[in-house]
């Protein structure tokens, strides 16, 4: 999917730049501010997303003009959302254009977010992310990655990071590794104290739903 518009070019003002995740897509991410680099390290986490896209569309919204979504995040089950990502300060300048946005893209079948710094960072999540992320850009041997996911098959879930990487005879950085690749879970807070099997699906519509993920600003 080609974006609504050219992205990613340097600037003096504002961070710009592209998010790697070959594990998951075969292109990067962009993003166009810090806010939105620290929205897709959150994203890359959530256990139902398939695949995302930058800037994947306009809208035409008549007398308002042209809207043009920041993210678009394709789910299992199809359950897609597009989210808008804005400092809090600014989203009540912008507020009729996001509420016929969001009329819209729900005619579409899609579910329409606004996420602000409240949400993304809530309790330092985004700096988890972050070093989760790093971990998962990291090198590990196939062999290694394989024998550990083996043992994963034994044990009883969630249990917290350190309590994993004890069972598994390995270390925190690994099973971060292994959680940034998608293979284990984390709830909606990335604290370290419940990781779940990637392959348990009791608690998608609980811990793993997007509105407990991402939560939404009230505009």
């Amino acid at each position: 999917m080609n974006p609504a518009r050219p992205v990613v070019t340097r600037s003096p003002h504002r961070r710009v730049g592209y998010i790697p995740c070959p594990w998951l897509q075969s292109h990067h991410v962009a993003y166009e501010s810090l806010l939105e680099c620290r929205f897709v390290r959150i994203a890359l986490l959530y256990p139902p997303l398939h695949e995302i896209f930058h800037q994947p569309f306009r809208l035409n919204l008549g007398r308002l003009g042209t809207y043009t979504p920041d993210y678009l995040l394709r789910c299992a089950s199809h359950d897609d959302i597009v989210v808008e990502v804005k400092p809090q300060q600014f989203v009540s300048k912008h507020v009729d254009k996001l509420r016929v946005a969001k009329v819209a893209l729900e005619g579409r079948g899609l579910r329409f977010l606004v996420c602000t710094e409240h949400e993304i960072a809530a309790n330092g999540r985004d700096e988890r992310a972050g070093i989760i992320l790093r971990q998962a850009r990291s090198h590990l041997p196939r062999e290694l990655v394989d024998g550990l996911l083996a043992r994963l098959r034994d044990l009883q879930f969630p249990m917290s990071v350190s309590s994993l990487a004890e069972r598994l005879g390995t270390t925190r950085d690994r099973v971060n590794y292994l959680i940034g690749r998608r293979e284990l879970h984390l709830a909606p807070s990335l604290s370290d104290t419940r990781v779940f099997n990637g392959t348990d699906k009791e608690h998608h519509d609980g811990d793993f739903s997007a509105r407990a993920w991402f939560g939404g600003a009230n505009w």
